[in-house]
């Protein structure tokens, strides 16, 4: 049987060779998000934001905030953007809280089920649209995609 001391740093060795392992173990199931695609169309799907202290006086807000990021989503090349709970490749989820005057959201964007951009947001309830422009803004850098380009009159003249 080997000394006191030896067993000693055989435990500790042991024990920092399961602490490695355990680190390399969490992170290989902990996983990385997809890449997102630099080409091609991009399917986001926005969930509706989930009330965490829900206010009779504003019903449905969670849903109300989801569909104007969707509708502010769209005007953005490449994104088709849709309000729904299902799977999808990217999506958009976050919570919103509602205290006397004032909301808080706390807004990711997963790629999978992995976020790659989080964001938070607090401010009077009539800071809303800005508040709605600061995430589609944030959304649109992060996924790299600019505004449509306006279509052509069909009905003006030529030059």
């Amino acid at each position: 049987m080997p000394p006191t001391d030896e067993q000693f740093w055989i435990l500790a060795c042991l024990g920092v060779v399961a602490l490695v392992l355990a680190v390399v173990l969490r992170e290989f199931m902990r996983g990385r998000p997809d890449p997102l695609p630099l080409e091609g169309p991009l399917r986001l799907i926005v969930r509706p934001l989930r009330e965490l202290r829900p206010d009779p006086n504003h019903l449905y807000l969670g849903t109300t905030i989801a569909r104007e990021l969707v509708l502010a989503l769209k005007k953005y090349e490449r994104l088709d953007t849709t309000l729904g709970e299902q799977l999808a490749p990217v999506s958009l989820e976050g919570t919103v809280r509602k205290t006397g005057p004032r909301i808080v959201m706390n807004i990711r964007l997963l790629s999978g089920r992995h976020p790659v951009w989080r964001g938070a947001y607090d401010g009077a309830i009539n800071d809303l649209p800005t508040m709605q422009e600061a995430i589609v803004a944030n959304v649109a850098r992060t996924l790299r995609v600019g505004l449509r380009k306006p279509l052509p009159n069909v009905g003006s003249p030529l030059p």
